[in-house]
């Protein structure tokens, strides 16, 4: 499920910083896409069986990203490699500076 804070996650002048295309004319993205979200917590289970948090930590984030295999629930329940970027971080801008990192870890790399 995404969430819409991953829109707010970049900055609009990060993203005009970033390499619009490679040669071929195809812009080069990572196919990641993590976000930082206020920590979710008092995960339950929904009568679908989805899992539902309950409330937000507004002094810790997490690190969300889909592609690693995060999935909505406890932090526990997720697979190591989407635990271990999930935090918990405080304050906001450590989690945006693991966003930025794992972002740019997981892009391609430009030539020279």
């Amino acid at each position: 499920m995404s969430d819409i804070n991953a829109l707010n996650t970049f900055p609009p002048s990060w993203w005009w910083g970033r390499p619009p295309a490679d040669d071929s004319g195809q812009k080069r993205f990572s196919g990641q896409y993590p976000y930082a979200r206020p920590l979710r917590t008092g995960w339950t289970r929904n009568p679908t069986g989805d899992w539902v948090a309950c409330a937000e930590d507004p002094q810790r984030w997490e690190v969300f990203c889909e592609q690693c295999g995060n999935t909505d629930g406890p932090a526990d329940d997720q697979p190591d490699p989407a635990r271990e970027l999930r935090g918990p971080y405080a304050p906001k801008h450590k989690a945006e500076h693991v966003v930025k990192r794992h972002f740019d870890d997981t892009s391609p790399q430009r030539e020279a």
